[in-house]
């Protein structure tokens, strides 16, 4: 389901996943991940490729379920710049990962409402994520937008904030 708010409350954790401030910041992260040019596990010698999104399979290794990430693998000025709402629900990454943000509500969003992919691997318990075609995932925020009774004016501007971020170079 799409909305701002993707945190859950876990008694071991507390409050934690992605949390928008708005719905045009949700759209311009929307149109990031949106860009396959951006996954760094498609394109691992462009400097531009600096994510990718995974489901873990923790569950298999003792822990509660899988777990929604998202890898960020830039300069931490540059997420915290760029991708605010991420930064902010980032926590420490390992070895290349600069930083990673866990949001499994978040990550089966963009698989059940804009159709991401899903590759799974024989052995592996770690599957990617790869985001659909652009004019599908455009259309379907639109459609998202629209069902929250935004004026014509917001969901240009939200339009206009996903091309931005589908476009950013950082």
């Amino acid at each position: 389901m799409v909305k701002l708010d993707y945190r859950t409350n876990n008694p071991r954790w507390g409050l934690k996943g992605v949390k928008f401030d708005s719905w045009e910041s949700y759209s311009f992260t929307l149109g990031y991940l949106s860009n396959s040019n951006h996954y760094d596990n498609l394109n691992s010698y462009s400097r531009y490729a600096n994510i990718s999104i995974h489901i873990e399979g923790n569950n298999e290794q003792g822990a509660w379920d899988k777990e929604g990430r998202i890898h960020y693998y830039g300069r931490l000025s540059s997420l915290g710049t760029n991708l605010g709402d991420l930064d902010a629900c980032s926590s420490a990454g390992t070895g290349r990962i600069t930083r990673r943000i866990n949001s499994n509500g978040y990550i089966l969003s963009l698989i059940n409402d804009y159709d991401f992919e899903v590759r799974t691997y024989a052995g592996y318990t770690t599957a990617d994520v790869f985001p659909a075609d652009r004019a599908a995932i455009e259309a379907e925020l639109r459609r998202q937008l629209l069902n929250r009774r935004l004026t014509n004016s917001q969901i240009n501007i939200c339009l206009d904030m996903f091309n931005q971020g589908y476009n950013l170079q950082f």
